[in-house]
């Protein structure tokens, strides 16, 4: 078995992609010239190989080197998750890199886009064939064949509203020379906070007038009046009065600002958005080590530290008549907020080492993978531990005294440090011939071994550590039903099916099974139809399980059942009795190619998603989960809610009816006209490759358009329980429930190193149940319109002999250009103080300048 593992030989570098996806062995070479992008002085020779061990696969989107350039990013990564937010991806795709499969994204996702010659992305179902799932696409990456480049990059981000800022630098050392390459990333981001005061956050009323300085106020009875003395003296009855400048202040000086309190603007000392500063290292390097063998080895480190500011502690300090300071004849109450803000920071630390072996053995394809992480987390806060009113001692004098020394503040902190260790071996090839072409079969084993050891002294000291070990075993076939290409059943088109089992043991969560059936039929060259059915069993993550208990201060939530805002304590952290997650999940998909000239594709995908154990975290704003929880949410004997557990749980299940469908083009256009290939060549009239008949730079137009619609969305909390309906009320969130409908789009325009391109969100009405004063309500969320724009261009467009403006590329990224934010409406039209237009978009509109060398 460990032979077969590692032997093998790769396809041949330089290969199509594609046709490496497909597992095929050369038929026959061409020689084509190619232009490095990252010296497009520079012609080198490709050796594009042909050829078909099985039936060619056509892809759903590609992209050529001007279709890459049309999105205006970096790095490898930025591209993959552009293309994979207009396909409404939700399943890590199955990668290759010049035809030979790698374990993620981050071996390749480092590199900058210059050194991507193709992208396909295949239909979902096309990665069983190469040892991927039943519902994963696969996208396949062609690289350049020769590559030396250094790549710097500095983006500026502003807010227009001000207030806020980030800075992003990027540094890459990238390597490419045929089967052999490295890369060498350093990613560095910097975002100032802001506060709520930045934005006008509109603060809860105060019962008692807390301020910086103190206010004077009755005692016990807040709000009446305070002292016969005082209002005589003020020639008015006096509830409020601010403490004076002095030592020693006088009735009289209390006098003067009767009832005209001190006030604070607690939005000061409350972020909207924290401080964070992030730092990411991540190296990579790929060799062929035999004909038959190459290596992948990488290494990712990651340093991130955040800090935000949870408001300022506040105490009702009282002072007696029997003070000798005390100018008062009766019992008084000083309501102070104390001059620091309570403070809470957090930093994360990783390390990441892969090493990977793939191989071929005849006509199997194989690899070996060893994998570690290690996350090191940790987390302080400051949390007033003292509530009740504090009594001045007699001797004290409150008006020269720091009274916050009477404050009880701890700093609670939490520690968790997880490791995973992995080794993954599988094999795929064919195992079969049929007369429609050869079954192609996986056989795959994993062992890992997960831990995370947690501590936090939170309300409570509380040590975990918990272990897992996992034993798994998948199967995969790929079996050909009919086919064109080899004339069996050829009426009938392509047709294979697929299929899927895997048993996997977790030592803590006992044996679990899942399976995935497919069926993939491309009756004719320009329709493809997919099916399948997908069952996966999962235990919740070691973090979701083991994760420190950290409770965070003064988060501001909003209460369905009273419609009120409040401040409340927040528990987060892990939930050890979490049971393993159950997804069923039922696709029907279809892809016409419409017009092969302009890349003119239609798709469509319904989905039915039932998901059993649902884990998810507990939302801070849905009634029926509060009312099924109610002792994760803890009020005082007022009814007003004081505490907040968001610990994750398991509801009973969650099932959705979607359908998402779209359209994508991309064509190449001469003088506003669209260039159409001539009849019977595969040529594109007149002229071929980079340059217009008359030398110009050529245009291209770029489309994408989608639409999700949901037609049922429900979760039940618990047996007995009614459902709840996401499109009707109900929620998961404060973000209101599930929108039925919604539109994502993308157009671009590009033309020899300039380009425009603009990305349109629209997301329909939704709405939130709720229960004010016992009456039912609801919260009504608008419609929203998001509008991204990215212009960029090439500075050798402008002056083409200049030696410093070769590879110098400036990008202008403006997101949520119209400043759009949700307006949220109860029954009267009021906008409760959780919803204002802040805390649902904190920085608004933003404009980020791009400055990008590649040397």
């Amino acid at each position: 078995m460990v032979a077969l593992l590692l032997a093998g030989a790769s396809i041949p570098a330089g290969a199509d992609a594609t046709a490496s996806a497909e597992g095929g062995a050369s038929s026959a070479e061409a020689v084509s010239q190619q232009t490095n992008p990252a010296n497009p002085d520079q012609r080198e020779q490709e050796i594009v190989v042909t050829g078909q061990l099985l039936r060619e696969t056509q892809p759903e989107y590609q992209l050529d080197q001007q279709g890459i350039q049309s999105y205006g990013v970096s790095t490898i990564d930025d591209l993959v998750g552009e293309v994979e937010g207009e396909l409404g991806e939700d399943q890590e795709p199955l990668i290759l890199v010049n035809g030979e499969r790698v374990n993620d994204l981050s071996d390749i996702g480092g590199y900058p886009v210059e050194a991507l010659q193709q992208v396909k992305v295949l239909p979902r179902g096309s990665a069983v064939k190469l040892g991927g799932s039943t519902g994963q696409r696969v996208i396949s990456l062609t690289l350049v064949r020769h590559m030396r480049a250094v790549t710097l990059t500095a983006a500026p981000k502003i807010a227009t509203e001000g207030d806020w800022h980030s800075e992003r630098g990027e540094g890459l050392l990238t390597f490419i020379q045929n089967n052999t390459r490295a890369n060498l990333a350093l990613r560095v981001r910097d975002e100032s906070s802001l506060l709520e005061s930045d934005r006008n956050v509109i603060q809860p009323e105060l019962l008692t007038p807390y301020a910086i300085g103190g206010n004077i106020v009755s005692y016990p009875d807040v709000g009446g009046e305070i002292d016969p003395l005082l209002s005589a003296a003020a020639g008015q009855t006096v509830t409020v009065a601010p403490v004076p400048m002095g030592s020693n202040p006088t009735l009289a000086d209390f006098a003067a600002d009767a009832n005209n309190p001190a006030v604070t603007d607690i939005g000061d000392f409350r972020t909207l958005r924290p401080k964070l500063r992030n730092f990411d290292l991540n190296g990579t390097a790929s060799t062929r080590l035999a004909p038959w063998l190459t290596a992948d080895a990488g290494f990712r480190l990651d340093h991130a530290i955040s800090h935000s500011l949870d408001g300022l502690p506040s105490a009702l300090f009282v002072l007696s008549p029997a003070n000798p300071f005390s100018p008062f004849s009766t019992e008084v109450g000083l309501a102070d907020y104390g001059p620091n803000p309570l403070c809470s920071r957090s930093q994360n630390d990783s390390a990441e080492a892969k090493l990977a072996f793939n191989g071929r053995f005849g006509r199997w394809i194989s690899n070996l993978t060893f994998h570690y992480t290690e996350l090191k987390t940790s987390f302080t806060t400051d949390e007033q531990t003292t509530f009740s009113t504090i009594a001045i001692p007699e001797t004290v004098n409150p008006f020269s005294t720091d009274l916050l020394d009477l404050i009880g503040i701890a700093s609670d902190r939490s520690n968790s440090r997880t490791t995973n260790s992995e080794a993954q071996a599988s094999a795929t090839g064919p195992s079969l011939a049929l007369p429609a072409g050869p079954v192609q079969t996986t056989i795959e084993g994993r062992l890992s071994w997960y831990g995370i050891h947690s501590e936090s002294n939170f309300s409570s000291s509380i040590n975990r550590n918990l272990h897992r070990d996992q034993q798994s075993i998948r199967g995969a076939i790929d079996v050909p039903l009919t086919s064109r290409d080899n004339g069996f059943l050829p009426q009938a088109g392509d047709l294979d099916a697929t299929a899927e089992y895997s048993l996997a043991h977790y030592s803590d969560a006992g044996s679990l099974t899942s399976y995935g059936f497919g069926l993939n039929w491309d009756p004719f060259s320009a329709l493809s139809l997919r099916a399948s059915i997908e069952k996966t069993a999962t235990p919740a993550s070691i973090q979701l399980l083991g994760n420190p208990v950290i409770v965070i201060p003064e988060v501001r939530v909003f209460d369905p059942l009273t419609g009120q805002t409040v401040d409340v304590s927040e528990i987060q952290g892990g939930n050890p009795s979490l049971k393993p997650e159950t997804d069923r999940i039922h696709r029907l998909s279809a892809l016409a190619r419409l017009d092969p000239a302009l890349n003119l594709v239609l798709n469509a995908e319904y989905t039915e998603t039932d998901g059993r154990n649902y884990i998810s975290s507990l939302p801070p704003a849905s009634l029926p989960v509060m009312l099924a929880f109610p002792d994760r949410y803890v009020r005082d004997a007022s009814g007003t809610l004081v505490s907040v557990d968001f610990r994750p749980v398991n509801f009973e299940s969650h099932q959705q009816k979607m359908l998402r469908w779209g359209l994508s083009m991309r064509a190449k256009l001469i003088g506003g006209t669209i260039l159409r290939k001539s009849s019977g060549s595969s040529k594109a009239e007149p002229g071929q490759g980079q340059q217009t008949p008359a030398g110009r730079p050529a245009t291209y137009f770029q489309l994408t358009a989608n639409h999700t619609m949901v037609f049922s969305d429900r979760l039940l909390i618990r047996p007995g329980l009614g459902s709840v309906d996401l499109l009707g009320g109900g929620a998961l969130g404060i973000g209101g429930g599930q929108v039925r409908h919604q539109i994502d789009s993308t157009a671009a325009l590009t033309s020899g190193g300039i380009g425009a391109r603009i990305g349109v969100t629209w997301r329909s009405k939704s709405s939130l149940d709720t229960s004010i004063d016992g009456l039912g309500d609801t919260l009504h969320f608008s419609p929203l319109m998001l509008i991204n724009f990215r212009l960029f261009a090439d500075a050798r467009r402008f002056v083409p002999s200049s030696a410093w403006a070769k590879g110098l590329r400036f990008t202008v990224d403006v997101v949520n250009a119209t400043d759009q934010r949700q307006k949220v409406r109860n029954s009267a039209g009021m906008t409760p103080i959780e919803y204002q237009p802040a805390y649902r978009d904190p920085i608004g509109r933003t404009i980020e300048l791009e400055i990008r060398k590649v040397f």
